[in-house]
This record gives C-alpha cells, sequence and structure tokens, in this order.
C-alpha cells in the first residue's frame, strides 16, 4: 500500500473541525492559531494551548497525506459514517481520540451532581456543545467499537486513544517529560482498560513520527485482511440504516440499536469483563436532610420531585435498612462472614455501606435520558410499596415503635410475609432497569433487536428482569441466587406490563370470590392455592405501586403527568424521524392543553387506576386511603377541566396551577428546572357525584357508570375489554400511566362526547424490519399481531386485547 493511502480523524475538542492535507498545512486554521495563549488544565476554564495539537496534526501529516479534524464525538461518528460511506476500495480509517488522563476523576466528580429530572429542583447553567455530555473520551471510544461490533461501522475503522493531560502524573518538577511518558504507558492497568473497550492502540500527546509509521504498517496489514467480506458488510450496512436515524445520535438510538442487548449478553455470559467502579464514599448527605428524608417516607404525602439523587437513594436505603431490621430476614444482610466482633455501631455503618453501593450500581443502570421511568420514579414506586406494606401489617410501623398494630390483618394481608415484602422492595428497585423511554409497542413495531430477543412478548419487562439479575448477581448474591426470592421478583416485575393488566383484573376477580365464598378463611386452602394467591397478590400490589402516580396529592399526580407527557412527546417525536406509525394511544400527547391532560388522567383513573384500586382495597381493606386520593383528584380535574371550558368561551386567561409559565414553555423535566406553583385551594371542588362519574370527554371512560367499590374486578375487566378496539399485541406499555387523548378540538360547551370518537385505530401499523425490509403493504398491516399474555391469560382476554400498548 502507498504510504498514507488510508484516513485519519483525529479527535480533539481543543481545536475546530478542519481538513487539512500535508501541502496546505501551513494555511490551515490549526496552524495560524498555534500561537494562542490559553491555561494549563485540560478540564478549566480556559483551554490547553493548541501549539499541541498543531505538532500532533504535524506528526500525522509526516505519514500520512491528509488528516480530518474534529472537534466533537458529534463530528466525529458523522465524519466516520460519511468516510465509510463514500470509500469506494478497501482502505483503512484510523480514528485518533483524545482521551484526558484524568478523565476518570473528573467523572467521579460529575457523579455527584443531580441525575435525574425532576421539575422542582434549580437549574444550573451549562453551555450547550450541541453534543451529548459523554459522547467523548472513553464514551466515545466504547460507543465506535460497539458499532464495529454490531457491523454498523467497517472493520477498517480503527480507533486509537491519545492520551493528553500528562502533566499531573509528573513524579517532580525536575523529573523530564519523557519519564512521565514511560511512567503512563507503562501502567498496564489502564492500558487495559483502554484496550478492553476497543482501542487497537495507546499513544501519547504529542505524538511522535516514529508511532505514525508504525501504523501506516498496521493499516497495510489491515488491508490485506478485510478484502474479503467487505462488499456483503456494506450491503447489510446500507440496509440496516434505511430504518434508522443517522448515528450523529448517540442517545437514545444507539441505545436500542445495540446497545440494550449486547451489554446484557455481556454481563450474562462474560461477568468478569463488567468493571467495578462503585464506591460508597462518593455518596454525601448531611443528617440534617437525612432526617427530612426519613419523616417524608413516613406518610403518603411523599414526593419523589422534591429530593435529589442521593437523597432519593437515601430514601431507599431508609426503606431497605427498616424492612431488614425484622429478624426473619436476618439471612439476607448482604454482607457474609463472621461480624460479631464488629460493635454495633461499626456493624451497622458497614451494613449500610453494603446497601449503599448496591443502590448506587441500580440508579447507575437507569437512563439519563429518560424523563419519566428513571431512578425517580423507582423511588416513586418503592416509597408507595413500602407504605402498603407497612400499612397492610406485613412490614412493623415506621417509624418503629413499641405499640401493637391497632388493626386487624385482613385475611390476604396475612398471606404475606417478610420474606415477601423484601422481594417486593428488590423487585421495585430494579422494575425499569434500563428503560429506553418508549414503550413495548414501539420496539415490536420497529423490529428492534430486544423485542426480537423476547419474539415480541413482555419485552421490556423481560428486559428489566434480566438486566437487574446481573446487578443482583454482583452487588447482592444472596437474592440472586435465592430461586424462592428470584421466581417471586421475576414475577412482580412482569405484573407491570400493562399489557397483561385485564388478565390479573380477571384473576384478581376470582380471588375476591374465594374470599367472599369461603368467608374470609384461608385455613382451608391448600399450601398450593396459598401460594399461587399470595403470588397473585405480590404482583397486584406492584401494579398499585407502579401507577400510583395519579394517587399521589394532586400537586405531585400534576407533576408526575406533565413529565409522563414529556416522554411520551420524545417517543413521538422518534416516530416522526423514523417515518413510523405512532405507537401510542391516540397519538402524540399535546402540550399545555388542560383539558387534554385532565381527560387523559382521568380516563386512565376510570379505566385502569380506580377499578384496580377499588378490588384491591376490597381484600385488603388497608388500601382504601389510595381511592380517596383517586376520587379527590378526580374531581380536581374535573373542575379544572370545567373551569378551561369556560375560560374559552369567554376568552379569560386562566392560570392552570400546575406549571409555571416558565416551566410550561420549557417543559422538560430537569433537577436545575424551577418548580411549579402550589395548586389554589379555593379552585378546588369536593368529589363528584358517583353518577356523574363518566359524562366527561375523556377517550375510554367506560367505568363511570359502574357504581360501588367492592364490585367484583372480573365484571369490571370484562366491561373494559369490552370497549378497546383490537390491538397489534397484548403486551404493552410497560408502565403505562397516562391515557393519551386524540388530536380532536376540545367541545368548548361541555356536550359530552363518545368515548370512541375521534379515536384512531393505531393498532394496524405496519411493522417495519430494521434490517431489510422496507414498510409492509396494507394487507400485511391489517394482520392481528399475536397474543402476548400466556395460555391463561389468552382463554380471559379471548378476542378483546388491550390496545394501550
Amino acid at each position: 500500500m502507498e504510504r498514507g493511502a488510508c484516513n485519519v480523524i483525529y479527535v480533539d475538542r481543543r481545536a475546530n473541525d478542519e481538513y487539512v492535507k500535508r501541502e496546505t498545512l501551513s494555511d490551515s486554521l490549526i496552524a495560524r492559531t498555534s500561537t494562542g495563549n490559553v491555561g494549563q488544565s485540560y478540564f478549566a476554564l480556559g483551554k490547553t494551548p493548541p501549539a499541541e495539537v498543531h505538532t500532533n496534526v504535524e506528526a500525522i501529516l509526516s505519514v500520512f497525506n491528509e488528516v480530518h479534524i474534529c472537534g466533537s464525538g458529534r463530528s466525529c461518528l458523522s465524519k466516520i459514517t460519511q468516510l465509510v460511506d463514500g470509500t469506494k476500495s478497501n482502505i483503512p480509517t484510523f480514528v485518533i481520540l483524545d482521551v484526558p488522563y484524568d478523565q476518570e476523576l473528573r467523572l467521579k466528580r460529575l457523579s455527584r451532581e443531580p441525575r435525574t429530572p425532576s421539575p422542582t429542583s434549580s437549574r444550573i447553567i451549562r453551555v450547550d456543545k450541541g453534543e451529548p455530555d459523554d459522547t467523548y473520551g472513553t464514551h466515545l471510544l466504547t460507543h465506535v467499537s460497539s458499532e464495529i461490533s454490531s457491523r454498523n461501522f467497517s472493520k477498517l475503522v480503527v480507533p486509537i486513544v491519545m492520551l493528553t493531560g500528562l502533566a499531573i502524573e509528573t513524579p517532580s518538577a525536575a523529573a523530564p517529560s519523557s519519564l512521565n511518558k514511560t511512567l503512563v504507558l507503562t501502567d498496564t492497568v489502564k492500558l487495559s482498560k483502554y484496550l478492553d473497550s476497543g482501542a487497537v492502540d495507546v499513544l501519547s500527546s504529542p505524538l511522535s513520527k516514529d508511532r505514525m509509521h508504525g501504523l501506516a504498517v498496521h493499516a497495510y496489514r489491515l488491508q490485506k485482511e478485510a478484502q474479503r467480506g467487505e462488499a456483503s458488510f456494506l450491503t447489510t450496512k446500507r440496509n440496516r440504516k434505511l430504518s434508522w436515524v443517522g448515528v450523529d445520535d448517540g442517545k437514545p438510538y444507539a441505545y436500542l440499536r445495540e446497545a440494550m442487548v449486547s451489554n446484557l449478553m455481556t454481563g450474562i455470559c462474560n461477568p468478569e469483563t463488567v468493571g467495578d467502579s462503585v464506591d460508597a464514599s462518593d455518596f454525601e448527605l448531611d443528617q440534617h436532610r437525612r432526617k427530612v428524608v426519613e419523616d417524608r417516607v413516613a406518610t403518603w404525602a411523599f414526593s419523589a420531585h422534591d429530593f435529589t439523587d442521593d437523597e432519593l437513594l437515601y430514601a431507599a436505603l431508609a426503606m431497605l435498612q427498616h424492612a431488614l431490621s425484622s429478624p426473619e430476614l436476618s439471612q439476607w444482610q448482604l454482607t457474609e462472614g463472621n461480624l460479631e466482633r464488629l460493635s454495633a455501631m461499626t456493624l451497622l455503618t458497614y451494613l449500610a455501606d453494603e446497601l449503599i453501593v448496591f443502590l448506587m450500581a441500580s440508579r447507575a443502570a437507569y437512563n439519563e435520558f429518560v424523563k419519566y421511568h428513571n431512578f425517580r420514579h423507582v423511588v416513586d414506586v418503592l416509597q408507595a410499596l413500602f407504605h402498603f406494606l407497612v400499612r397492610i401489617g406485613t412490614l412493623p410501623s415506621y417509624p418503629p415503635t413499641n405499640k401493637d398494630p391497632s388493626t386487624e390483618k385482613s385475611p390476604i394481608a396475612a398471606l404475606l410475609k417478610p420474606f415477601d415484602a423484601l422481594t417486593l422492595l428488590i423487585s421495585a428497585i430494579g422494575h425499569d432497569v434500563g428503560h429506553p423511554g418508549v414503550n413495548n409497542a414501539f420496539l415490536v413495531a420497529l423490529n428492534a433487536p430486544l423485542a426480537q430477543l423476547y419474539n415480541d412478548r413482555s419485552v421490556l419487562e423481560s428486559f428489566h428482569c434480566a438486566a437487574y439479575s446481573q446487578i443482583l448477581r454482583r452487588y447482592w448474591p444472596k437474592v440472586f441466587s435465592d430461586i424462592a426470592m428470584r421466581k417471586l421478583m421475576i414475577n412482580n416485575i412482569l405484573a407491570t406490563d400493562m399489557g397483561l393488566h385485564f388478565k390479573y383484573m380477571s384473576d384478581l376477580g376470582g380471588l375476591q370470590e374465594k374470599v367472599a365464598h369461603d368467608k374470609g378463611v384461608t385455613d382451608s386452602w391448600s399450601v398450593k392455592v396459598r401460594e399461587e394467591h399470595k403470588d397473585l397478590t405480590c404482583g397486584l400490589l406492584i401494579k398499585c405501586a407502579d401507577i400510583c402516580n395519579v394517587a399521589r396529592k394532586f400537586e405531585t399526580a400534576a407533576k408526575w403527568a406533565n413529565i409522563l407527557t414529556d416522554e411520551f412527546s420524545n417517543q413521538g417525536m422518534m416516530e416522526e424521524e423514523l417515518q413510523m406509525p405512532s405507537c401510542l394511544f391516540g397519538g402524540p400527547p399535546v402540550h399545555d392543553d388542560i383539558i387534554k391532560l385532565g381527560e387523559s388522567q382521568i380516563g386512565f383513573m376510570n379505566i385502569f387506576a380506580r377499578p384496580l384500586f377499588e378490588a384491591v382495597t376490597d381484600i385488603l381493606p388497608a388500601m382504601r386511603f389510595a381511592v380517596d386520593e383517586i376520587l379527590t383528584n378526580k374531581a380536581i380535574w374535573e373542575a379544572k377541566i370545567d373551569q378551561e371550558k369556560q375560560r374559552r368561551k369567554t376568552k379569560t386567561p386562566m392560570n392552570l396551577n400546575l406549571l409555571q409559565a416558565s416551566f410550561a414553555a420549557d417543559p422538560t423535566p430537569s433537577p436545575f428546572s424551577g418548580g411549579p406553583n402550589k395548586p389554589n385551594p379555593a379552585l378546588f371542588t369536593p368529589p363528584a357525584a358517583e353518577e356523574d362519574a363518566g359524562r366527561r370527554g375523556s377517550n375510554g371512560s367506560v367505568h363511570g357508570g359502574i357504581q360501588g367499590s367492592r364490585r367484583s374486578s372480573a365484571a369490571v375487566a370484562l366491561a373494559s375489554r369490552e370497549n378497546q378496539s383490537l390491538s397489534r399485541r397484548g403486551s404493552g406499555d410497560a408502565n403505562l400511566t397516562a391515557i393519551l387523548v386524540t388530536h380532536t378540538p376540545n367541545v368548548g360547551d361541555g356536550t359530552p362526547r363518545g368515548s370512541d370518537a375521534g379515536v384512531e385505530d393505531r393498532s394496524k401499523a405496519d411493522r417495519k424490519d430494521t434490517l431489510t425490509r422496507s414498510p409492509s403493504k396494507k394487507k400485511d398491516r391489517d394482520n392481528a399481531r399475536p397474543v402476548t399474555a400466556p395460555a391463561p391469560a389468552r382463554r380471559s382476554q379471548g378476542k378483546h386485547q388491550s390496545t394501550f400498548d
């Protein structure tokens, strides 16, 4: 191969995007700015002097004819795609990636900042660099390597690590710089990390001409090895790219495309390769805030929006510690070995640190770019379950008290033991691990790798179970290795699939009838029957907790509604970019429309939340408080809808008392955004009469005419299914917590609309094949999707399936 016959991409955020040839180097922008005078620290406000960058470019051009300089990870990915697509011959593409040597220290500092979006935290102004913050350095290396492994990039794309910022490792002021580089490049631990991440070689900055000659030799060898099969690769890559937005956006497309499956398979098949970077010392929270969190955890007024990430983690820690304080659960402590010699205070600190590490690892498994299904939602579900278990008497009173519980356990509550309570809490922590921010229907319609892996059935829930199991295997092995606990945990997480909601409602109806028939006496039940009903009860409790956002205090419930709307809007934008029919019921939501938002919440309460909570209250009377909150919130939403309709008649401005103007303009939930106004009690009305409950213009409000709170949930499930359209599939969104109404004009005169009016049937949307198929013809789209529920569920569902994918 002729010297210089290869592509070279040099990635350094200190430089500008530029294409430089050897003969034009002296006139290039990098040459003209080589005399800049800026700060020395790489991560300081100033930048490293560009003279070093100029030296690196000179070294590259001493061997190769041209170089593409990229100042960001985004431009690097775009350039790789451009070069690979535009290259006719088999020539390598070297990607020299700037990796700051102190990046790990910087990321550790940043890890203490809030990660999970919330609308009530103050916003820190950051400079928008037009790219994801983590798509640089080692993260960019990992991303490029993943693209190569999944055959989105050719194997001729060769990532090379170039370490910068090495001055921090200088042994002394008098030591020569060459000694510094020697120490760094002989650090086998660090070098192995880069090589394991996909780097072919590791260089130090400034680059030397000798090392560039070595790259030229390597390029020739690669060219000879890659001559075979290149044509088939290009065909596969181009077909695959037809169904995906370009690689310039790393999240969430790349995550959906390969990371979810590839990372999961790596964790299962090669657990020893998963790095351990969790340190309990990274968790910091002063005693005052700990007391505040503990007090709030004890009440149903708990609002996850009011706390930082570390405060949310401490809330989870407090709940787990309280559960583990039961003598029956002492064997489930994380630590193994003899700790009898430790003092009581030292032992408590040690055990707390172990739990903190587990919780930090779990928190890290949730995606920051997902607005609703993140760690904040997880702690909300965890606290709801914890509160339920304390109320029904399965867990001791919280805060701890010496008084015996005044309420007697119901027969069904007596089936649950502390073991089941702990399993429920552990299940809640991992029930949405790795959620991508889209629903099951989206993954199935797109034929995503994850949908293929799980055969289109409970796709996300199955993934959550598998991914969370790897966290437990590493950080809580006692739970992972216990067959009974693992089985119950999987049952609990799969229960959160809303596609199986009416199957659970049917089973709940059967349990209600059995309890009524036996007059509340369970002693005559066989061991198998008791075990089945206990598992069903656990599944029902986590289902209630998963959709408890509509049963929270109204101010908290309204925040959750807006955040979920934002997440659905993001999915709608992805569907538009991918040119695929919407997989959201009723299409993408409408922002800043109180009528649409209120109708969606009322519809969800009537179809899902209220029947579920009322039927559960029938077997667990201590849950009545949640039903009361749902009725109160429903009345408030109805009042706000009526007020908005009157305002539109008179064209009088209305303060929604949900969001401030700034939040309405920027609906993205973030730990840095301002909090909403508190609701005005003067605008609230008492709960509406029962006979008026079904008259609102919300999609699918089919239970308004069903009277009484102690009805059979089997009848409710049947009534609900009779009002649902045929679905493409039975397994819906893992945590559908709102009904999204269609874009029909609002009725200003308050005339009731039919529950099915204006609803576009999205169930016949074509299924895209992301690899080789173009959109199917209409006759293909008309075929019904396979049922995703297990055999018993199919019998109960019949031909009517849930449309809430």
